[in-house]
């Protein structure tokens, strides 16, 4: 009999100390605010992560506008000459280095350089000085580093004219050359 109480006691003893190793502890004060500090943690992060996704959005919507804005530019901008002249003077100079800096900044663009003329002469001089004329345009492109295959040169002689009507004025307005993009 001594030997049961023995063997109840050591069974009563093996499962308190199994017990006594169990222990579950209530949550404490910093576990609550560590709780809260990563909830907080995780909100800023998520704050800082859609304000720079706006930012990145707003730039580039930004840059969207400044492409189309200098695209713009490089489309409708027309070189003007004189009379019977396919030579640069310093404002055609400047916007085409202008032009010619954009094209190097945007190396996919390629372009179709048009020369045209005003109505007076003949239409074989007038395809002859449109030529002259884009081909010029197209040398300093070519000397500012665009590659040639970026390039096409074409004269219209006075086929396409910007203006219509009578005088110098009409007529100024129609010895240019475009440039156009025609692949991006």
């Amino acid at each position: 009999m001594a030997w049961r109480i023995m063997a109840v006691a050591g069974l009563m003893l093996f499962a308190l100390s199994a017990c006594a190793s169990r222990q579950t502890t209530a949550p404490t004060m910093a576990d609550d605010q560590s709780t809260e500090q990563a909830s907080e943690t995780s909100s800023e992060e998520a704050l800082a992560r859609q304000q720079a996704l706006e930012e990145q959005q707003r730039q580039e919507e930004a840059d969207r506008r400044q492409f189309e804005s200098e695209r713009n530019r490089f489309n409708y901008e027309d070189i003007f000459f004189g009379r019977n002249q396919y030579r640069l003077d310093e404002q055609a100079r400047r916007e085409l280095m202008w032009k010619a800096a954009w094209l190097l900044n945007n190396p996919d663009i390629k372009v179709l350089i048009e020369g045209h003329c005003d109505e007076g002469g003949s239409p074989e001089d007038n395809l002859a000085l449109g030529a002259r004329r884009a081909g010029e345009v197209e040398s300093l492109f070519l000397r500012q580093g665009i590659a040639r295959e970026r390039l096409t040169a074409i004269s219209y002689g006075k086929e396409r004219p910007v203006a219509t009507g009578k005088g110098e004025e009409v007529r100024a307005k129609n010895r240019r050359v475009r440039t156009i993009i025609i692949d991006e």
